[in-house]
């Protein structure tokens, strides 16, 4: 069954916040010993494996993936299947967004930043580091994009969401496990995930039905 409506049981925006707020301050609380055991040392399989996972779970593999899918879909006449799947790709791509523009303000140095470990927020050392990779951990931009996208397939059909979640906590661990990424930046991008890709699905579910093209 495609689409799921809104549950009119949902928490006030708040208490969500509230609950955001708490499981991020927990990540930070448990972060040295978290992001360390998660962590590979070893050029070994499961480096290669993080690899991969990391290269095709970036937004832009993901983005072509999911438009061919779309175009699939449409040609075999499946037209609310491909718009709710273009749905979900925007709900994605647009979180993934919205956290590259949070964490080029934030100017958290990554675990393998050769500078103090911190946030620097736009300048360090009497120099912009907005777009610089050393200062752009928090929060992650592969994590809060295929969150993203688990949060918005889940809406969408339960099984492709939770199949979906399964491909992001695996990217989600690879981020970490090349140290590229704190376990809070992680988690921190779960929580966005959470907050943002469900009202831009349910906005834009709103807004393209009966007006998305019908062959």
């Amino acid at each position: 069954m495609f689409f799921r409506k809104k549950d009119s049981r949902a928490l006030p925006l708040p208490v969500k916040c509230g609950i955001g707020l708490i499981i991020i301050l927990a990540a930070f609380a448990v972060d040295d010993s978290v992001t360390g055991f998660f962590q590979l040392h070893s050029k070994n399989w499961a480096w290669t494996a993080a690899g991969l996972l990391s290269k095709y779970g970036d937004w832009p593999p993901l983005l072509a993936a999911g438009l061919v899918c779309v175009m699939i879909l449409h040609l075999l006449r499946r037209f609310e299947a491909s718009r709710l799947l273009l749905i979900v790709l925007i709900a994605g791509m647009l979180t993934g967004f919205s956290a590259t523009i949070i964490r080029s303000v934030t100017g958290r140095t990554r675990p393998n930043a050769e500078a103090p470990q911190g946030f620097y927020g736009l300048r360090y050392n009497s120099r912009w580091i907005v777009g610089k990779y050393e200062f752009g951990s928090f929060p992650s931009g592969h994590t809060a994009t295929v969150a993203g996208l688990a949060v918005a397939a889940w809406l969408m059909n339960r099984r492709f969401g939770a199949a979906a979640a399964i491909f992001g906590a695996a990217v989600a661990w690879s981020r970490t496990a090349l140290h590229c990424h704190h376990f809070s930046d992680v988690v921190a991008s779960v929580v966005l995930a959470f907050f943002l890709s469900p009202w831009i699905f349910h906005s834009l579910e709103a807004k393209t039905k009966g007006c998305w093209p019908c062959g």
